[in-house]
């Protein structure tokens, strides 16, 4: 044994029970009992330690609960009744596709051209933002089309003749082929524009006195006569419900009414069927 090493010191701890004469005793290094307090210390923070440990613990298991439970909420509140609302948009959504296919084809029976497409891309109705986008831009294009397509009254009031063969009313017993309608009303009424176009004639033509003719897009025409007054001029762009003239008995006329044509690709047909959608 080495003679320089120091020799280790011990104290001896004595446990004393009162009701037992015997007593316990045992043998420490003397330096422990010097940094007694530095280990209860570390015992003490030890103990803290975890003791905030499992508090947090708790406090996080408490809010993976909270969180289960609002996914839950979502799931029975909000989820299910958006997927249900999703499936019934998507409903809508081919029900409008297939209205809309129903209009292109009687536009493009009437004549009217018209080139977007219906249905949109197949990826787009998983987005209802690109769907809504997708219909405003097609809706805009249909009004624009209808616009240049004459629909509705040049005039508001009762029809005097309609469309085709009828007595002539200059000569009694004879037929005639009434190439248009005859709209009653009082000299100097309005007369306004049914759709888009450029003005082709306006001024005096044969039969049909003060006479207006304008032509809109797609091979269609439309003519007003028998006017008191024309009040655009050849070349002139106008458009729907524009006042252009006004209601007269010009021409070969019985009295005060407008003579209105409908014509596509030249040819005269009946205006009854553009008068109301």
């Amino acid at each position: 044994m080495n003679k320089n090493r120091r020799r280790k010191e011990y104290s001896t701890l004595m446990i004393v029970n009162k009701n037992n004469p015997n007593t316990k005793s045992f043998s420490v290094q003397t330096k422990h009992l010097s940094r007694l307090k530095y280990y209860f210390l570390t015992l003490f923070l030890i103990l803290v330690s975890l003791i905030i440990s499992i508090f947090m613990l708790s406090s996080k298991y408490k809010q993976n609960q909270h969180a289960k439970q609002e996914l839950e909420r979502f799931k029975k509140e909000i989820a299910g009744p958006l997927a249900t609302d999703t499936n019934i948009a998507r409903i809508y959504i081919k029900k409008i596709d297939n209205q809309l296919v129903k209009i292109k084809k009687y536009l493009q029976q009437r004549g009217v051209k018209h080139s977007f497409s219906i249905g949109g891309d197949s990826n787009n109705k998983e987005n209802a933002i690109d769907s809504y986008k997708y219909y405003n831009v097609y809706l805009a294009s249909l009004l624009k089309d209808i616009k240049h397509m004459p629909l509705g009254y040049p005039h508001l009031n009762r029809n005097n003749s309609k469309f085709g063969y009828r007595s002539n009313p200059f000569h009694g017993g004879s037929s005639e082929f009434h190439s248009g309608i005859d709209i009653r009303g009082e000299t100097g009424d309005p007369i306004k524009s049914t759709a888009n176009g450029e003005v082709l004639l306006a001024e005096w033509s044969s039969g049909y006195g003060k006479c207006i003719r304008i032509k809109h897009s797609n091979g269609y025409e439309t003519l007003y006569g028998h006017l008191s007054e024309i009040l655009v001029k050849n070349g002139q762009k106008v458009k729907a419900n524009q006042q252009i003239g006004k209601l007269g008995s010009t021409g070969r006329s019985t009295g005060p009414h407008l003579h209105y044509e409908v014509r596509y690709l030249g040819r005269p047909i009946n205006p009854t069927k553009f008068l109301d959608l």
